[in-house]
This record gives structure tokens, sequence and C-alpha cells, in this order.
């Protein structure tokens, strides 16, 4: 039985991680932006000489949600900060919407806050496309780019999806509904939102303001795509829900990216291919400090 399905399990497996991360010198805190506190948690030591990893988690995600395997393998090998946006994990949501804007001004201000200019941003999904948003308005912050499951506007998702966030009882076909987050994944997500200062209710809110803001008229612009400077890569499931087409045309509009579609993965499970990212964003980091 897994430990995504037995409630003992799960428990040791997040315990064991809770002493791995111990045990790399982690420390959660907060830092006050626009007098909203942002919750972070630094691994490793940013004193050192490397240049510190920044994850950026998916939608109704928290840092453990969507780095859990990741964080103790990057590192071991450099600082690594991770952020809880606006209304995730635990950080309180606050009044207004959740945009690009608004996480990247948290985002760097949590940087500003800690004294780190560059980083090597690794972000999944909502965190992807806050990376190439960084990637193009905070060109000066960012080392290299990992954009994980990430698409740079809205047609760059799977149609039915977009439907399904405008229109709550629309149901999608059965193709589509096998790569939809399942009942364990929701209790995940509201799991993670347990500890949130907004409450645990505030789960639905946050759905609702997400909702809003994918299916927007947000567009990165291959202007601006292709005006990025930084090493990037883009990885995707072949079973995403990031149109294959979409990420084969940004790794052609952004300057010398890498693409790359793992195989029999989806949106849902690409986070826990660990053995087939980190070689990659690894890969990605060791090019972009060479050059």
């Amino acid at each position: 039985m897994s430990s995504n399905s037995d409630p003992i399990l799960r428990t040791l497996a997040h315990a064991w991680l809770a002493f791995a991360f111990l045990s790399i010198g982690a420390q959660a805190e907060t830092a006050t932006v626009d007098g909203h506190d942002i919750y972070y948690e630094t691994h490793g030591d940013l004193a050192s000489n490397e240049t510190p990893v920044l994850l950026l988690h998916g939608g109704m995600n928290s840092i453990d949600l969507s780095f859990s395997d990741l964080i103790p393998k990057l590192a071991s090998k450099r600082p690594v900060i991770a952020i809880e946006q606006q209304g995730h994990g635990h950080t309180a949501d606050r009044n207004g919407p959740v945009t690009l804007d608004s996480m990247r001004r948290d985002t760097l201000g949590v940087l500003d806050h800690l004294r780190i200019g560059e980083v090597h941003v690794v972000g999944f999904s909502m965190g992807g496309m806050l990376g190439l948003d960084l990637a193009i308005n905070a060109p000066d912050r960012v080392a290299s780019l990992s954009a994980i499951s990430a698409a740079s506007n809205l047609q760059g998702m799977i149609p039915e999806i977009t439907q399904m966030n405008r229109d709550p009882a629309f149901k999608p076909s059965p193709e589509v509904a096998q790569l939809l987050p399942t009942e364990a994944d929701f209790k995940e997500m509201r799991t993670a939102f347990a500890e949130n200062p907004s409450g645990p209710e505030h789960f639905q809110v946050m759905m609702e303001k997400l909702e809003k803001w994918v299916t927007s008229d947000w567009d990165l612009g291959d202007d601006k795509l292709s005006s990025i400077k930084v090493p990037v890569l883009l990885a995707i499931g072949d079973r995403d829900f990031i149109l294959p087409g979409h990420a084969l045309a940004m790794a052609d509009t952004i300057p010398d990216a890498r693409l790359a579609m793992l195989p029999e993965t989806t949106h849902m499970n690409i986070m826990k291919r660990t053995e087939l990212l980190l070689p990659m964003i690894e890969s990605l980091i060791v090019f972009a400090e060479k050059n």
C-alpha cells in the first residue's frame, strides 16, 4: 500500500522528511512585504558561495506538496529558498486577487529581505508561470529557470481544463477526467491549508481566486518570451494539462530553451518524477554557472 493511501505510512514519511530538512539546517520564517507576512523556508547555508535555488509551488499547493521529494536532494548541494504564496500553505490571503504581478512583488520582497541577488528558479505549474514572469520582468534576479508544467497563456492549456475552471458544472471527456486531481489529491491539498492563517475553510476562496486568474486574458507574450536571456528548461508530462504544441512553441520562442517531455507523466504526478527532473535541473544550473 502506498504512503498516499495509508495515513500511518504517510505520517511516517512526512516525519522522515521533516527530520531530513532539519538535518540540512532548514528554517521557517516570514518576511513582511507591503504589510503582509509571506512564509518562506530556507534549507542549507545562505552565507555559502553557492547561488541558492528558489522553489515556487503550484496553485493550491504548499512547499511540501510540490517539493518534498526534491528539496533534500537539491539542498544537499546548494542552499534552497522556498516561498508560500498569497493564501497558500502558511501565508494568509490578502484583499484582492492573485496575480503574477502580486506574486512577483511578494517573491522579490522575500529575496530582498534575505539580501539575496540571483537565484536558480524552479517553479511548478503556477510557480513555473511565475518563474517565466520573473525571467521577463526581473532578469537580474534569475540565474536560470526550470519551469515545470507551465504555460505562457490560457491557450496553452487543454481547453476542457479551462472550461472546467470557468464552469463547475462542465463535464469533461473521460480522457481528460483521467488527468484531473483525484479525491486523494484534493485531500492532500486541503491538508496543506490546515495551518493557513486565514483558516482551512479559506481553501474554497483561494480555489475561486485562482480559477478567476487562470481563466482571465493573461498572456506573457511571445515578444517578452523572446527577450529572456537566462538558461531555461521547460518540462511537461506527456499527459499534462499543458498542450505539447504550446510547450514546443515556447521552447522555439525562448532563446536556446531546453524542452523535455516526461513519459507516462501527468500534471498531478510530474513532481514525483524526481529521478527524471533532478538531473535536468542540475544540468541547467551547472550550464548557467559556466556561462
